[in-house]
């Protein structure tokens, strides 16, 4: 079968939608971004301190191990990484030691992104996806079709697998992930990987929160999901634990980069999990319902009436690259590209690739 690849804008968003067997898709996106990654040191510049933590222990350790489980328990999704790094003619080692930067006991760097998720009339999942500054313009929206299995559209980050961010998959369902500091890993396998796997193997809320659970992770990330039907859970996944908490009638579940449910996933140093975290939980939740703009200009606001994340003068420190509100109960998205203007487009079209289906839209109901 041809594997076919487009490129599209959503707003201020790249788009690539990809058709075609998984191996052979992954290995055309890496020629595709080939030019974009020529010099590794430069488009990911924690590759050499991560270089440096694995040439000791215990990073060294961490690595066989979960090396190990990762290629025994997740051969698909580690094929999917190497056909990419043959694609883009980079060493897979690299890749590899990229892709379980989280999962080796390494808890430097920034990293960052809130959750906000509703029940009500109306359920919303929502989500701020932080980053560095250089990875603006560079991120994006990635359609993988023509898998023999439902579509799905994923956040990624050009070099890892598209499993560290947002998903929508064909089924309806919707996720997003923040990152969870692990200082001590578990047995499992690498995180990206799992994530991964999840959108290759889970088809309803409880599946979604099964698969985590039978599929532990060395490291840890926190899971917001909804389906069709309205249900949000919250689901952590650390180091070989797994908590379960759906939200009720009319209420709000909010999360951000460290653990809430699950023991040794605390707070990084120095970042800003828990400020977040405290404006999230003491908003004061419309009378009315929720609509989705209500989380939109929350997400998108500045401390200390919101969420938004914004770099140094040095350009140093989390940034805020995309903005996700997923509104289950119309069916619909809107997506906010750092400083553009969000757009909105049903759920359907963009789980499938169908770019020609978004408008622009303005901040209110």
């Amino acid at each position: 079968m041809s594997v076919s690849l487009d490129e599209h804008r959503l707003g201020g968003l790249r788009w690539i939608v990809l058709s075609g067997p998984e191996r052979e898709v992954f290995g055309a996106l890496g020629e595709h971004v080939r030019n974009e990654l020529a010099v590794p040191d430069q488009a990911w510049p924690m590759l050499p301190r991560l270089r440096q933590y694995v040439s000791t222990t215990p990073g060294l350790t961490h690595l066989a191990s979960v090396r190990r489980a990762t290629e025994e328990q997740h051969p698909g999704e580690w094929a999917e990484l190497a056909a990419f790094a043959a694609g883009a003619a980079i060493p897979f080692e690299d890749l590899v030691l990229l892709n379980l930067r989280g999962d080796l006991g390494w808890t430097a760097g920034a990293m960052g992104c809130s959750d906000l998720a509703w029940r009500g009339d109306r359920s919303v999942i929502a989500h701020n996806e932080d980053g560095a500054l250089t990875d603006v313009g560079r991120c994006g929206l990635l359609t993988l079709t023509g898998t023999g299995r439902p579509p799905v559209t994923a956040f990624w980050y050009p070099g890892f697998l598209p499993a560290n961010a947002f998903a929508l998959t064909g089924d309806g369902l919707v996720w997003t992930i923040d990152h969870l500091p692990v200082a001590a890993p578990g047995p499992g396998a690498g995180r990206h990987f799992v994530g991964r796997g999840l959108q290759r193997a889970a088809r309803t809320a409880d599946q979604v929160a099964g698969y985590l659970r039978d599929h532990p992770s060395a490291g840890g990330f926190a899971y917001s999901v909804g389906d069709r039907a309205g249900r949000v859970l919250n689901v952590e996944a650390a180091a070989g634990q797994h908590a379960v908490v759906e939200a009720g009638p009319h209420s709000l579940l909010w999360h951000t980069n460290h653990g809430r449910y699950v023991p040794g996933t605390e707070p990084s140093a120095g970042g800003t999990s828990v400020a977040r975290g405290q404006t999230l939980d003491a908003l004061a939740v419309p009378a009315t319902e929720p609509v989705p703009a209500w989380f939109l200009d929350i997400l998108t606001a500045p401390p200390p009436d919101g969420v938004r994340s914004d770099p140094g003068p040095d350009g140093q420190g989390l940034t805020t690259l995309c903005t996700l509100v997923a509104d289950l109960t119309t069916g619909h998205a809107t997506l906010a590209a750092r400083d553009g203007i969000p757009v909105t487009i049903p759920l359907a079209d963009l789980a499938q690739g169908n770019p020609a289906a978004h408008v622009s839209t303005v901040r209110g109901p």
